[in-house]
């Protein structure tokens, strides 16, 4: 059943309300009795009269007074602000609430747990999971309306339920047998990760929608109504670090955010029209759409650890793991479970099987290092090798640049989505990263998806070449001869400092910027050289080794002066 309480509260900072989840608004549950879920695993269960409650808050229309309702289990009312209090209590509740079943859920997931069969690789999941539909015309509903204007973000929450995963996501670590708060017998806040999903959700939401109030919602988030915020003024008190959202929407690289959706396939231009006039339309690839928001619902669920799967003995070792092992790792855990036994995953089960090859690639470790990529910091071997490995080697060259593309798409979203405050936009990425370095990133990732179908250096080449050709101030023509990669990966690795690095590098002495020219062309890759008429001819020609990296080669440069 659904209870309402209301408070009225003079002072949401008191160190005495953050049991009920104050001032952020959090999650927090209580319970009567002797309440925890590992008790359900012990022959004896749950004492007879114990409870859980789920209480949860959310926003609601200013009204005159400074008013806050709660429900367990249910949508909840927010603090209003008097108009006089803007100033010091404009605080907004930016988590969403938890489903109005959460206690119902949880609930049903006891009595699961009860179940003492033993089925491999976790009779907890398969407890869980037993009986869970993905909701298809939903999800399907979902991606067909996602360029429609009148298609809310409230509305996009509400229809998450097609993803029965998503229930998975409030059994969070909190609940550890080596918790304190493993009893719950007083208000502690939960549901990190089900935010942060929601987060995730919300950030593909935003980026596919940059053209209707994408990049307002994006940067700055909604209001108590769920509808974006648009800001003018550095001082607007509805948001946090007004003047950086300000400035990210400002100077952020849209148009590069859009060019990762149509190439991994989430987004298509659709032309149309006669001979002497053509137009042109974005649309959404809609079975494309549905397995990154499938991939989404179930991407982080293994960080639940109580549905951790154990290595099976027919499958012995898995990625270092030994049979009996229970995976830790919670992407190999996912990994392992989608590669065995992907009926435990009613999102993931059910897709074509080149959208499943397309989402488990999303959770392979391909040890790549984004820095030292934009940077040129390393040479192509030590940046690539491993993730080329992969394609081939884990993948068998099923892998196509689309893919590789979804691979990013899913990782920039994750990203965004990792404060647990979905309402207030992607704030890890607008408030806390820095915005040139994501731009930078942006700007390559049509270069890197280039390695399902290149080599390691030619890749690497490509990417160089265009630094040179957009850096600002302008270089002139892209340089040639001996010395043309080494300056073209000083340029990446100095920036601002670029134009006095190479201006120095040219009046160093002929033995040292001989060295310089031969060592920096070394590519790290069998069989592989850059383009003779940018290398000495003994890189082109003697293939050896080694290659270096110039360890933070990039951060000295750049501290010059």
């Amino acid at each position: 059943c659904i209870h309402e309480v209301t408070f009225r509260v003079r002072d949401p900072e008191h160190p005495g309300v953050q049991i009920i989840g104050l001032p952020e608004g959090q999650e927090f549950a209580t319970a009567e009795g002797d309440f925890n879920f590992h008790c359900l695993q012990d022959d004896n269960g749950l004492p007879i009269g114990t409870q859980l409650n789920i209480w949860t808050w959310a926003r609601v229309v200013q009204s005159p007074r400074r008013t806050i309702s709660i429900k367990p289990g249910g949508v909840a009312k927010s603090a209003s602000l008097p108009a006089e209090k803007k100033s010091e209590d404009a605080r907004l509740i930016c988590r969403v609430p938890l489903p109005v079943t959460s206690a119902q859920i949880l609930s049903r997931m006891q009595t699961a747990m009860k179940d003492k069969k033993k089925n491999p690789p976790s009779s907890l999941l398969w407890s869980f999971t037993d009986g869970m539909k993905t909701n298809w015309p939903l999800a399907k509903k979902m991606a067909n309306k996602m360029l429609d204007p009148n298609y809310t973000l409230s509305q996009f929450n509400a229809d998450l339920a097609a993803f029965p995963e998503l229930n998975l996501y409030l059994l969070d670590e909190d609940s550890s047998p080596s918790s304190p708060a493993a009893n719950m017998s007083s208000g502690r806040t939960i549901g990190d990760e089900y935010q942060r999903t929601i987060g995730t959700f919300f950030a593909i939401y935003w980026m596919l929608r940059l053209d209707i109030d994408g990049k307002d919602g994006f940067a700055n988030g909604v209001d108590e109504t769920w509808v974006p915020v648009k800001l003018t003024d550095k001082d607007d008190l509805r948001v946090t670090q007004p003047e950086k959202r300000m400035a990210f929407q400002k100077h952020a690289q849209w148009d590069f955010f859009r060019k990762l959706l149509i190439d991994a396939g989430l987004l298509e231009e659709k032309k149309s029209g006669g001979l002497f006039k053509s137009t042109s339309k974005i649309q959404v690839n809609v079975k494309r759409l549905v397995s990154l928001l499938a991939l989404t619902a179930i991407h982080d669920i293994m960080k639940m650890a109580m549905i951790l799967p154990e290595v099976q003995e027919e499958h012995a070792p898995y990625h270092g793991y030994g049979a009996g092992d229970t995976i830790g790792d919670h992407d190999h855990a996912l990994s392992y479970v989608m590669e065995h036994y992907p009926q435990l995953l009613p999102s993931f089960r059910d897709l074509e099987p080149a959208e499943k090859r397309s989402v488990q690639f999303t959770q392979c470790n391909l040890c790549f290092n984004h820095g030292w990529f934009v940077q040129a910091e390393a040479p192509p071997g030590a940046i690539f090798t491993k993730f080329r490995a992969a394609l081939i080697r884990d993948h068998k060259s099923q892998i196509g640049q689309q893919d590789v593309a979804l691979y990013f798409v899913h990782w920039l979203t994750d990203l965004a989505g990792a404060e647990p405050t979905p309402l207030a936009g992607c704030e890890k990425f607008v408030t806390k990263f820095p915005l040139p370095v994501l731009n930078s990133f942006l700007r390559s990732f049509e270069f890197v998806e280039k390695i399902a179908t290149q080599t390691e250096t030619e890749v690497m080449e490509e990417y160089l070449k265009m630094r040179w050709d957009e850096h600002s101030p302008s270089m002139g023509a892209l340089p040639s001869g001996d010395s043309a990669i080494a300056k073209m990966r000083l340029l990446c690795m100095a920036q601002m400092n670029g134009p006095a690095v190479l201006r120095d590098f040219n009046s160093l002495h002929d033995e040292d910027r001989e060295v310089l020219s031969l060592e920096m062309a070394r590519t790290g890759c069998v069989g592989q050289s850059f383009s003779s008429d940018l290398v000495p001819r003994e890189a082109s020609v003697q293939l050896e080794g080694p290659a270096f990296l110039v360890y933070y080669g990039p951060a000295f440069l750049q501290n010059l002066g």
